[in-house]
């Protein structure tokens, strides 16, 4: 594939965006793809060089924080995505907004990344917690200015997919880690810390730390003295900037009863260095700060004891997982506004967000039972392994091609006979409402009696899907045992009204396709191009939060007992669409006792399982292939 990656500011290297930017160009190079890149001052092959765009007042202060941002260039822009089969937009600013309208215009499929956290600017800008309303509205202000017009953005973790869905963001959200490169492995500690030699800084203005070799000498010495004298290195990697809270560890490391043998490294840099110095000058060993290259950072990591990240907002925080894929065990912020605490494995791991005191006892707790976290460094190291940059690439080329399908499909609805089947699954407004009209009004209240009364239908663990549609999208499943099975579901679902989908075939009966049709049913696809609209279409419903009721078995086999195998449709919507599978098993008993036995001779009990969520760190087919599995255990289980 020819891909364009548009970003603002690809050359500083100090920014974790860019990072990842630079990693992914590199890896998808080397799987064969040609990746042009539209940023500031960029120069070579596939370099497409812009000049950066200064607003006053705002653009002093990103520099501060290491970032810039480009001036659009019509020509640059149209050259870079002439005969390109996808671009991908890494920020929400000026640049990717014009960009994306010319993308649009020349046909060209677009994804989009999520890199900047509303909070990052409310924390940036000194508001804190406070700065929750705002945070808000700037969710609110890139959605109608940028998002919405994106169908695949990708969310470097699944926290803030879930931000994104909670915002009401309905494109195809794609959990799609940063990538941990091959170079952070787990490797025997070193006997010494001195093997750590920090080489220059790439810039002047970042400083390697001077400390370090002050605070390894310290080590040896004690060393002498016995093992419990022994240094224990604590480190911690991000920028110094408000929400990365440094300031958290410095005080709980104040609190600790260790805080004598602590060594704390703090590797970044950023506009609150000074005060962080200030605030760690009472340390019996003064903590070193610095920025580090690759080889170093790993290094580093490696002579450390133990990784804390205190952030309060994170989206993935790659510093915690580079260091996590060393063999370190962390210690994480809950906060709930930060991804990070997703890759802690129990509760040692994690502290109250902000809590100094509580991060000072978990560290504590780490010094005094060195033997349990070896055992947990290798829990660490393996469960790191998902989030490594070859699977992340795979998963980046996966979105792509959806792109670029997506694209296709689009253009196949504006032509027949794809302009008639997408006619038929997304009705005329008259249509929708007399469908809407008729399955409140006449429909639902007919069923409910006939199913209560006569079938003698229960309904069980109805609030399940209580909660679901208060948050979601759903697909509906069930065993396809009874001719009026989906009416069971449709109550079931109630006041919701699920998409039913239906057989063509039965669009064509004299009184049962009047009903169909009214309830608003959709045809199962016939064709390959069919096909392709159903499950684009279909999708596009879910991420707007509507049911859609699926049989996975296919055909009716009246009174069945046992599950059929399962087709993928279903799931294939859910994994595409990243919304749960509710499961719903229809059962039937016979009555034993009562003076209508013989006329209503059976009990139907419909439960309603446990929602099955897609699990967002695997590729596609895997992630099918395990829903379905999932699904159909929680259903034997009913």
């Amino acid at each position: 594939m020819v891909i364009v990656f548009v970003i603002d500011n690809y050359g500083i290297l100090t920014n974790g965006t860019t990072m990842t930017a630079y990693r992914f160009v590199e890896a998808l190079k080397e799987r064969g793809h040609q990746v042009r890149v539209v940023s500031v001052g960029v120069q070579g092959p596939d370099m497409y060089g812009l000049k950066e765009h200064y607003i006053p007042i705002v653009t002093p202060v990103a520099h501060k924080q290491s970032m810039l941002f480009a001036k659009y260039d019509h020509n640059v822009m149209q050259e870079a995505l002439t005969g390109a089969d996808v671009v991908h937009f890494f920020m929400p600013w000026q640049l990717a907004r014009r960009g994306l309208s010319l993308a649009k215009k020349m046909g060209v499929p677009a994804t989009a990344a999520f890199h900047v956290q509303p909070e990052n600017i409310t924390y940036g800008a000194g508001l804190g917690r406070m700065g929750a309303p705002l945070a808000s509205f700037i969710y609110f202000w890139f959605r109608i200015r940028f998002y919405r017009k994106v169908e695949h953005i990708h969310c470097p973790s699944p926290f803030i997919a879930r931000e994104l869905a909670r915002h009401h963001y309905n494109g195809r959200l794609h959990v799609i880690s940063n990538g941990v490169g091959p170079a952070f492995r787990r490797e025997p500690a070193l006997k010494s810390a001195l093997a750590f030699q920090p080489e220059p800084s790439l810039k002047s203005a970042f400083r390697p730390n001077a400390d370090f070799a002050a605070g390894c000498r310290a080590e040896i010495d004690l060393d002498r003295e016995g093992a419990e004298s022994k240094i224990f290195h604590i480190l911690m990697v991000g920028r110094f900037a408000p929400e990365k809270r440094q300031d958290v560890l410095i005080r709980a490391i104040k609190r600790s009863a260790y805080e004598s043998r602590i060594q704390l490294h703090l590797a970044g840099a950023g506009p609150r260095e000074k005060k962080l110095r200030r605030l760690a000058a009472g340390l019996t060993n003064p903590p070193s700060f610095g920025f580090y290259k690759q080889e170093e950072l790993i290094k580093l990591i490696h002579s450390c004891d133990l990784y804390v990240h205190a952030a309060d907002v994170e989206i993935e925080a790659i510093a915690c997982l580079e260091a996590i894929a060393c063999g370190k065990v962390p210690v994480i912020s809950d906060s709930k506004k930060s991804a990070t605490s997703q890759f802690a494995l129990d509760e040692r791991s994690l502290f109250k967000a902000g809590d100094s005191r509580d991060l000072a006892r978990k560290i504590d707790y780490w010094i005094e039972h060195p033997e349990e976290r070896a055992k947990m460094e290798a829990a660490y190291s393996e469960r790191a392994q998902v989030y490594r940059l070859e699977y992340s690439i795979r998963k980046a080329e996966q979105m792509f091609d959806a792109a670029r399908k997506d694209e296709q499909t689009k253009r196949l609805e504006k032509r027949e006979p794809g302009r008639d089947y997408k006619r038929r699954i997304n009705k005329g407004i008259p249509t929708r409402l007399f469908s809407i009209v008729f399955y409140y009004t006449i429909a639902i209240p007919l069923l409910w009696l006939y199913c209560t009364f006569v079938l003698r239908v229960r309904i069980k663990n109805r609030p399940v899907l209580r909660k679901v549609r208060r948050k979601s999208g759903a697909v509906l499943v069930a065993n396809h045992v009874h001719t009026l099975d989906s009416a069971m579901v449709g109550l079931a679902a109630f006041p919701k009204k699920p998409v039913f989908t239906s057989l063509p075939s039965n669009f064509k009966l004299p009184v049962a396709g009047f009903l169909v049709n009214a309830l608003g049913s959709v045809p199962i696809p016939e064709t390959i191009t069919e096909g392709r609209i159903f499950f684009y279409e279909l999708s596009r419903l879910l991420r707007q939060r509507r049911f859609i009721h699926v049989f996975p078995e296919g055909e009716l086999v009246r009174f069945d007992a046992e599950l059929r195998p399962f087709k993928r449709g279903a799931f294939q919507l859910a994994v595409e669409a990243s919304v749960p599978v509710v499961p719903l098993r229809i059962s039937f008993r016979r009555r034993a006792w009562g003076l209508l036995r013989f006329l209503f001779g059976q009990t139907i009990y419909v439960r309603i399982g446990e929602p099955q969520y897609p699990d967002p760190q695997l590729l596609e087919r895997e992630a099918i292939a395990d829903l379905m599995e999932r699904t159909r255990a929680e259903m034997e289980r009913l």
